[in-house]
């Protein structure tokens, strides 16, 4: 779009050259100048100050490029845009064929680096199992703290005080598979889209960090049906029962 409005203003300017002169457009053309100037500033302050915290990761890299590509080709071309005198150039009809050509091969590449709409979807539905398991993980082991007993189903977690509500599939909808193994012991699975080793672009440390979280490293899971066996130490978790039951040794 910005191409196209870019080329019928020039084919108005070529027969109205009165028009290039016009206070308005200079004012536009100035503020465009401080608003791409003020991205590539920012850009550029985002820039160093995820490099020197460490979490400059090769998504975000990639990202940052390319908002400091279009802001500084914008910058360029309309400081250009001012100075020139030849209206007759072939410079603004080449940019626009460059600009056009690297749109259309990064769209290309990036479906090939990042995969499709319909992979990275995937993903994310992916990524909310492991989050919802987790939080159910986590629930399982206060009801076990607070009665001493594995809850027999999942719904037997919701709270309407605390207003916790058991999450289902994100995709699907429908709940997760939950069974209990013994007095400690019990399994929660969840269906799988995409395999936790395929990390595309992202770095072992972004996968750790975003996508499963801190500690979250056992969620390992390929894509398929994948069931997860977690067993409670009743030494670690305790509530005031469990310590008169099983006492620390002094």
């Amino acid at each position: 779009m910005f191409l196209l409005i870019s080329w019928l203003l020039a084919r108005n300017y070529n027969r109205e050259y009165a028009d290039r002169d016009s206070r308005l457009r200079k004012w536009l053309i100035y503020f465009t100048l401080l608003i791409s100037s003020i991205t590539i500033i920012i850009d550029l302050i985002t820039l160093v100050f995820h490099f020197f915290n460490g979490e400059l990761t090769t998504r975000f890299f990639l990202k940052v490029f390319v908002v400091l590509l279009v802001a500084a080709a914008v910058f360029g071309y309309y400081i250009w845009e001012l100075i020139r005198k030849n209206m007759k150039s072939k410079i603004p009809n080449l940019l626009a064929w460059i600009v056009s050509f690297i749109a259309v091969v990064s769209i290309i590449l990036g479906f090939f680096i990042i995969g499709s709409p319909a992979t990275q979807r995937k993903i994310r539905f992916d990524e909310q199992r492991i989050e919802n398991l987790q939080t159910l993980q986590d629930q399982i082991i206060n009801y076990w703290i607070q009665k001493q007993v594995l809850p027999p189903q999942l719904s037997g977690l919701e709270d309407s005080i605390s207003g916790f509500i058991v999450p289902v599939d994100p995709e699907t909808k429908l709940p997760y598979d939950y069974k209990t193994i013994d007095s400690f012991s019990f399994e929660l699975c969840a269906t799988f889209k995409t395999s936790s080793d395929d990390v595309g672009i992202i770095s072992n440390k972004e996968k750790s960090s975003s996508r499963y979280g801190l500690f979250k490293q056992n969620w390992d899971h390929k894509a398929e049906r994948a069931c997860f066996t977690r067993t409670i130490d009743p030494q670690l978790y305790k509530s005031e029962k469990m310590i008169e039951k099983f006492p620390v040794a002094q």
